[in-house]
Formats: C-alpha cells, sequence, structure tokens
C-alpha cells in the first residue's frame, strides 16, 4: 500500500466504508453505479461485487490481488467455488449475514494457505442497490500478509 497522508484512514476496509458511505443517498444502500464510479485509488485491486440476483451469489468482479491469490477463473461462477485457505475463499464467508442485516460488516481473522503460511486478513462486506433500490449485489474487499514467526 503507498503511503498515506497523516490523519488519512491507513486501513482498507475502513476507507473502503468510507467510499460506501459517501455514495449513501440519506440512509438508503448506495447504488452499485455510485461506489465504483468513485476513485477507489489502492483499494481498487482488493475489491470484488457479489450478484445476489440467483439463488447463490455469483462473482461480478474480482480485483487483481485477489485474483492472484485465489480468484482467476471465479467471475461468472458462484461463491461455493471460491477455494478454500484463499483470501478470497476466506473473505466471502460472511456473505449471508450481509445479506440479512443489509448493513455492512468487517471481519478480521487468520487462515493457513496452502503452504503453510499463517495468513492475518481484514475483509468488508456492504450491500449495494440497483436502480431501483433493491439489494442486488454485494460490494467486498479484503487485504492480508503473512504472519512473522
Amino acid at each position: 500500500m503507498q503511503d498515506q497522508p497523516q490523519g488519512m484512514e491507513r486501513r482498507m476496509v475502513h476507507r473502503l466504508l468510507m467510499h460506501w458511505r459517501g455514495a449513501q443517498q440519506k440512509d438508503e444502500i448506495p447504488g452499485l453505479d455510485a461506489v465504483l464510479s468513485r476513485d477507489l485509488g489502492d483499494i481498487e485491486p482488493c475489491v470484488y461485487v457479489l450478484d445476489i440476483r440467483g439463488i447463490e451469489p455469483t462473482f461480478e468482479r474480482i480485483g487483481g490481488i485477489l485474483l492472484a491469490d485465489g480468484g482467476k477463473g471465479l467471475v461468472g461462477e458462484p461463491v461455493s467455488d471460491a477455494p478454500g485457505n484463499t483470501l478470497i475463499g476466506e473473505a466471502v464467508k460472511y456473505y449471508s449475514r450481509v445479506m440479512v442485516k443489509r448493513i455492512p460488516i468487517t471481519l478480521g481473522g487468520e487462515f493457513k494457505n496452502d503452504d503453510g503460511q499463517t495468513i492475518l486478513y481484514r475483509s468488508l462486506i456492504a450491500p449495494l442497490s440497483d436502480n431501483d433500490g433493491e439489494s442486488c449485489f454485494l460490494l467486498g474487499a479484503a487485504n492480508s500478509k503473512i504472519q512473522e514467526e
């Protein structure tokens, strides 16, 4: 991540939440276009979008960092296809809570990747609406680092 100006929030999930809130009209769930049209800067490669209009949510968009860590080939596929022990697999695990509560939820944790390394991560999933105001998408983001032994 780039150095942030003094006083600027460094945590990716909090900065994305500020983008989400900035796109809100009143207290409504912001639209997909309203959030993604904003300059997400260095958050963009950590972002994914789930389409929740079907029986099972599917990946509509996946940023480069998540593609590189287990997300390759997942666009258009259901969340159940996200491989375990990867950043994207861990990041999507709690999507159903966001669907029920209809509010952004952040979560952090750790997991062991296929190389046996302990990965520490933070993630956010937030609801998004379509042009009619219906909750049709989830915006997610995650970043991670290898735990120093």
